[in-house]
C-alpha cells in the first residue's frame, strides 16, 4: 500500500508541476510579447530574433516527468510496465 500511495503522489505532484510550468511558460510569453510592443523598433528585431531562439530551444515536449534516472544496464530497476505489473502481483495485488 505504501507503495501504491507513493506512486500516486509522484504522479500528482508530476501532473502539479508540469500544469505550473505550462502556466509560468504561457505568462513568460504574453510577458514577452508586451516588451517587444514597447521597446525601439531599431531593438525589436533583435529581442524577436533572441526570443525565437530561446523558445526554440526549450519546448514543453524537452520537460520530462519523474525522477531523471537511466534505467539501461542497471537490474535494480524496473524497465517495463509488465514488471511492474509482476512486481505488484508478487506482492499480492
Amino acid at each position: 500500500m505504501e507503495i501504491m500511495l507513493a506512486q500516486d503522489f509522484q504522479d500528482l505532484t508530476g501532473q502539479v508541476i508540469k500544469k505550473i510550468t505550462e502556466v509560468v511558460y504561457l505568462i513568460e510569453q504574453q510577458l514577452l510579447g508586451v516588451l517587444l510592443e514597447n521597446i525601439a523598433p531599431e531593438r525589436r528585431e533583435q529581442f524577436a530574433a533572441s526570443a525565437l531562439m530561446s523558445a526554440a530551444t526549450v519546448s514543453s515536449d524537452s520537460l520530462l516527468n519523474g525522477p531523471q534516472i537511466k534505467p539501461e544496464g542497471r537490474t535494480d530497476m524496473v524497465q517495463d510496465q509488465a514488471q511492474v505489473g509482476d512486481l505488484l502481483a508478487s506482492l499480492g495485488f
